[in-house]
């Protein structure tokens, strides 16, 4: 699996919000079965949210949430989903992105674009 490195950050889409504000980060890809988001910071990555795409209920459907009470998702389209981090702290600051793959097929999994987030 992928991991990306702060060196490697050559450009990021910058967001910026106060202490304890609601932020939507938009995800910049679409069409998959399984969507991630991540957090950079200092090296470390990890693994905020995901979602599972339910054919049935023909909705994304959260699979994974490291903190029920600070990340959130938003469906962005039918076949996306913003991240919604809720009163965002220092600890939140950093760099995010998401990432898609699709169980059914062998394609390696595709991710977007980086988002740096920091205070106003």
């Amino acid at each position: 699996f992928f991991t990306p490195c702060l060196s490697g950050i050559i450009s990021a889409d910058a967001r910026s919000v106060h202490p304890g504000e609601n932020i939507t980060l938009p995800c910049d890809i679409t069409n998959y079965y399984e969507i991630s988001w991540y957090r950079l910071r200092s090296d470390e990555v990890k693994q905020l949210i995901s979602v599972e795409y339910s054919r049935l209920r023909q909705t994304f459907l959260i699979a994974y949430n490291l903190d029920k009470s600070h990340f959130d998702v938003r469906e962005s389209s039918s076949s996306s989903v913003s991240l919604v981090i809720i009163g965002v702290r220092e600890t939140d600051l950093g760099f995010y992105y998401c990432g898609g793959w699709n169980k059914t097929d062998h394609t390696p999994p595709q991710f977007g674009n980086f988002i740096r987030l920091d205070f106003t």
